[in-house]
């Protein structure tokens, strides 16, 4: 945005307005983050941790899972990867709700 030291605003109904850039930064910010959650575009209502993937390790990790017990989960049919290069990623969105459905609870061994 162009760098804007102050902006007078007149209307009909002879209201002046003056705002710093900052300030009209600010108003602008605030009606289009209302208008967009309004709307529900975006990100709104969503949980952080339910948005992008958990590498191999990474969710071996959340798990408590060796790598062999993965393999077994996605050949199961409970949990789709996604291949990216030579990576394999993993929803995080599926895997919390795959986690809250306890239905991993057979495979985690340790305690």
């Amino acid at each position: 945005m162009p760098h804007i030291r102050n902006l007078l605003i007149h209307s009909n109904m002879e209201n002046i307005i003056v705002l710093s850039g900052e300030q009209l930064e600010d108003v602008i910010y605030k009606t289009v983050s209302r208008c967009l959650e309004e709307k529900h575009i975006g990100n709104y209502g969503e949980k952080p941790e339910e948005e992008g993937f958990y590498s191999r390790d990474e969710i071996c990790s959340l798990l408590h899972i060796a790598y062999p017990t993965l393999w077994r989960i996605e050949k199961s049919g409970l949990l789709n990867s996604q291949k990216v290069g030579r990576k394999n990623l993993y929803s995080k969105a599926e895997v919390n709700q795959l986690m809250k459905s306890g239905k991993l609870a057979k495979y985690s061994h340790r305690k």
